[in-house]
C-alpha cells in the first residue's frame, strides 16, 4: 500500500509536477545559477580591463612605430596570445565559457558555497598580480622614457664604431648559445677583431678591467652617466684619464663571455640601463 503523503510533501510534489510540465527552473536553482553567472561576468570584465591595460602598455612601448604595418602585425599577434591566455585562465578557474542559465535541467545541481569563495579568492589574487605586474612595467617604461629624454637634451653621443653589424639588440633575447641567454643590457656591434673603438662621449675613464663576463672592458663616466665598452682585445687608455668624444680608447675583440669579435656597448644612468638604440641611430 502506498504511503499517505503529509501536507508538506504534497506541496513539494505539486511544485515538482508544475515545474516539470511548464519547463521552468525552481527559484533556488535560478539564484544559484545567477550567482555563478555573475562571478563569470565579473571575472571576464576584470580580464578584459587588464587586457586593455596590457594593450596600452604594448602600444606605448612601440609608439614610434605605431602607424607602421609591422606594428599592426605585432599587435595582432599580441592580441591572439593574450586571448589564448584568457581562455587558459578561464579553464584554470573552472568556469566554462559555455555556461548558460537556460540550459539547466530539472535535476538540482549541488552548489557548494566554499567553491564560490575559492573562485572569488582566485579571481582577486589574479587581478592583484596582473595589476602589480602592469604597474611595475608601466613604471619601468616611464622611467626609461624620462632617462632617454634627459640624455638627449643634456649630452652628445657618437657611434663608437664604424663598419659594424648589429648582432644583438637591447632587451630580452634567446640564443642557441646557453651563455648569452637572458636580458641584454646593451647593444652588440659585430666587427673585425682589432678594429678601433672610439669614445661615444667625453668623460673620465672610471674603470679599466679584464675581469668577469665582459672580458677586457672600459667604463667612461660623465657626471652620473656611464658608457661601457666590453670584450675588447686591447685597451688604449688608463683609469683616471680624461678622454674626448671620438678618441680611440680600445680595439674590438672577443674576450670574456663572447661568441665572436664584437663590441658590447652600454649606456647607464646611475645603475639604470638605457637602450643605446634610443640614443644613437645604429
Amino acid at each position: 500500500m502506498d504511503r499517505i503523503l503529509n501536507d508538506d510533501e504534497k506541496i513539494r510534489k505539486a511544485e515538482e509536477i508544475y515545474f516539470r510540465r511548464n519547463n521552468k527552473i525552481p527559484a533556488k536553482k535560478i539564484a544559484n545559477s545567477k550567482s555563478v553567472y555573475s562571478l563569470k561576468n565579473k571575472m571576464l570584465l576584470n580580464l578584459l580591463v587588464m587586457f586593455n591595460l596590457a594593450v596600452i602598455v604594448f602600444a606605448f612601448q612601440n609608439k614610434d612605430d605605431i602607424f607602421k604595418v609591422e606594428f599592426l602585425e605585432k599587435l595582432n599577434t599580441y592580441n591572439l596570445n593574450v586571448g589564448i591566455k584568457i581562455k587558459e585562465l578561464l579553464k584554470n578557474g573552472e568556469i566554462s565559457e559555455d555556461n548558460n542559465i537556460g540550459t539547466i535541467e530539472n535535476e538540482e545541481p549541488n552548489y557548494d558555497s566554499s567553491n564560490n569563495e575559492e573562485i572569488i579568492n582566485t579571481e582577486n589574487n589574479l587581478e592583484e598580480n596582473v595589476v602589480e605586474n602592469l604597474e611595475e612595467k608601466i613604471s619601468s617604461i616611464s622611467e626609461m622614457e624620462i632617462d632617454i629624454n634627459n640624455l638627449k637634451s643634456a649630452y652628445s653621443f657618437a657611434k663608437p664604431l664604424s663598419n659594424y653589424q648589429v648582432s644583438s639588440v637591447f632587451g630580452s633575447r634567446e640564443s642557441e648559445y646557453q651563455n648569452v641567454n637572458g636580458y641584454h643590457t646593451g647593444i652588440d656591434l659585430a666587427a673585425e677583431s682589432g678594429k678601433t673603438i672610439n669614445a661615444s662621449m667625453e668623460g673620465i675613464v672610471d674603470l679599466v678591467s679584464k675581469e668577469g663576463d665582459y672580458g677586457k672592458h672600459i667604463k667612461i663616466r660623465c657626471n652620473n652617466v656611464t658608457t661601457l665598452y666590453a670584450h675588447c682585445s686591447k685597451i688604449l687608455v688608463k683609469e683616471g684619464q680624461i678622454v674626448a668624444q671620438g678618441q680611440p680608447i680600445a680595439q674590438v675583440g672577443s674576450t670574456g663571455n663572447s661568441t665572436g669579435p664584437h663590441l658590447h656597448f652600454e649606456i647607464r644612468i646611475d645603475s639604470r640601463f638605457v637602450d643605446p638604440s634610443k640614443i644613437i641611430e645604429f
